[in-house]
């Protein structure tokens, strides 16, 4: 997906997204259905098209609380989970820190938005084996997270060289005219295989739903990066003075290394007040 069809997406979701209210920013909101312990599966469009068997899919992302807290969570245990059940050709989740998972449906006439258990919309087309979902359950978390399924040990080349490029999504911690702002853009990575190095960097743009203009912020280059050969995750941090969480992390997906998924937090000056604030939220990108 070009960045050029990011934006529409943003403008659709975020009619969706607004309705809970809350001080500060992150103010995206779903209102679903409560989790339930039974769910009835249906058939709903495919998340990860690749996905033919029954199976966990692999999630990195960051999650936030209604609770007004701005600080992302970006560890494993706090993302959201998601099933794909074969037989009946159907998803379930179950939202951060609970033991009990529910079904997912597709909204009607819709591709990408989904309710029932959560409320949670699709972001990526075209690719085979990860995705990035925005969701939220309208009571504690909500998040946005990329899943897919995960490059198996020694599924990743250990020569040559290798460029990615893709798109990231996430909320920030600035409001304008008490409406949200998203951030979101392309992500590129290169790595080289042989050598373990990983180099890349972000194009971030911001949209202020509130006038529905878009900002063009500058590119903002990789640093500290960890990656060895053979290793199916990298890390690093993003280039930058600005206080606040700064990092990413990801892993390859596809049996051969043919995508990959991540997360993001990054700090960013304001091109409104001048201030600084917070964004994360999760990437995908392929060769």
């Amino acid at each position: 997906m070009s960045i050029s069809t990011v934006r529409p997406i943003l403008l659709a979701t975020a009619f969706m997204l607004a309705g809970c209210g809350g001080g500060g920013g992150y103010d995206v909101a779903f209102t679903p259905t409560p989790v339930t312990s039974t769910p009835t599966l249906a058939a709903p469009p495919a998340i990860i098209p690749a996905a033919t068997t029954s199976q966990q899919f692999t999630t990195v992302g960051a999650t936030h609380t209604w609770d007004g807290d701005q600080s992302p969570l970006l560890g494993a245990a706090d993302q959201l989970q998601v099933w794909y059940d074969q037989p009946s050709n159907s998803y379930a989740v179950q939202i951060p820190h609970s033991q009990t998972a529910g079904a997912i449906n597709p909204v009607k006439g819709s591709t990408t938005n989904f309710e029932g258990a959560i409320g949670l919309t699709t972001r990526q087309t075209g690719y085979q084996y990860s995705n990035v979902l925005s969701w939220g359950d309208g009571a504690t978390y909500f998040g946005t997270d990329a899943v897919g399924v995960a490059t198996p040990a020694g599924g990743v080349p250990v020569t040559g060289t290798a460029s990615y490029s893709g798109n990231f999504w996430g909320p920030t911690s600035e409001t304008y005219a008490k409406l949200p702002v998203s951030i979101f853009g392309g992500v590129e990575l290169s790595f080289d295989f042989g050598m373990g190095s990983l180099s890349g960097r972000v194009l971030p743009s911001l949209f202020y739903q509130a006038t529905y203009d878009d900002y063009t912020l500058a590119p903002v280059n990789f640093r500290d990066t960890v990656y060895s050969r053979g290793s199916t995750g990298f890390s690093g941090k993003f280039e930058t003075n600005l206080s606040g969480v700064n990092s990413f992390s990801g892993l390859f997906t596809g049996p051969k290394a043919q995508e990959l998924i991540g997360n993001f937090a990054l700090p960013y000056k304001s091109p409104m007040d001048g201030q600084t604030y917070q964004s994360d939220g999760a990437f995908d990108a392929k060769k």
